[in-house]
């Protein structure tokens, strides 16, 4: 008993308390990166497809390539009501009897994939300016958002099991990026059993496992997925990405599919 009254008054080494704080500090790290790789589930090795840039869309509206005619129609009065301000990118001119018709597009970072395998961005309004053979601004108005806007025609191989979109959202740890996918199955699909995508990044792939049994993804139906990104793992606004979608219907029959995204919500 009398030993516990010189609990600690021992007269062997003792080690620093900064030391012990620096050791902790160093496994709670470690801990941390094996908890990322496994959450993000990365893998470089099976990398499909090139990353490819994206090439502008139109002439942009401050851009001083754009034609002299178009710039003086942009720098009108009545454009710019029509416009709200807004940045509408010059697309090009076609006839109308005689006169000149100029065309702008807005678009404000929708991203669709309206066959599932490709991204397309979206004409969310459009701005025609008629110049006279003499070169007078006689007219503006808005597009047919119909006609702009009409859906695009999927041919027979569209996948079965398609791209809805793929989206950076706000992330829960700080300064760790994270991803969001969602795939859906189209109506005439079988039920999927398995569903898997591995989505080729600037320096690695990243994999997203969306469905495993005993679920299942039902025709016409879509499930999301949100995986961390890791470090040495970027992406870009301005980039298009190979995906590789695999699984397998209930039916037993397996499938694979080579698709290109674009990352929306991109900062």
């Amino acid at each position: 008993m009398k030993g516990s009254d010189k609990w600690g008054q021992g007269g062997g080494p003792r080690i620093p308390v900064a030391i012990i704080l620096l050791a902790l500090v160093a496994v709670s790290l470690v801990g941390v990166y094996f908890f990322f790789i496994e959450s993000s589930k990365l893998s470089s090795a099976s990398q499909t497809g090139e990353v490819t840039t994206i090439s502008t869309t139109g002439v942009n509206c401050d851009s001083q390539a754009m034609p002299q005619t178009a710039q003086l129609v942009q720098s009108d009065s009545r454009f710019a009501a029509l416009s709200g301000d807004l940045c509408y990118n010059y697309m090009g001119e076609g006839d109308l009897g005689g006169a000149t018709v100029l065309y702008f597009n807005y678009y404000n970072g929708t991203i669709v994939y309206q066959c599932g395998a490709s991204p397309q961005e979206l004409i969310t309004s459009q701005i025609q300016a008629v110049m006279s053979p003499s070169g007078e601004l006689t007219s503006l108005q808005m597009g047919n958002q119909s006609a702009i806007g009409a859906p695009q025609q999927c041919g027979p191989d569209a996948p079965l099991v398609g791209v809805v979109s793929v989206e950076d959202v706000e992330s829960t740890i700080p300064a760790v990026p994270q991803l969001n996918l969602t795939l859906a199955a189209s109506p005439g699909a079988p039920p999927v059993a398995t569903l898997d995508a591995s989505l080729t990044l600037d320096g690695g792939s990243q994999r997203f496992h969306l469905v495993t049994l005993p679920s299942a993804l039902a025709p016409g139906k879509a499930v999301s997925r949100t995986e961390i990104v890791l470090s040495g793992i970027s992406f870009n606004a301005d980039e298009v990405y190979p995906m590789t979608i695999s699984g397998t219907f209930d039916n037993g029959q397996a499938f694979t599919y080579s698709v290109h995204v674009q990352i929306a919500g991109v900062p």
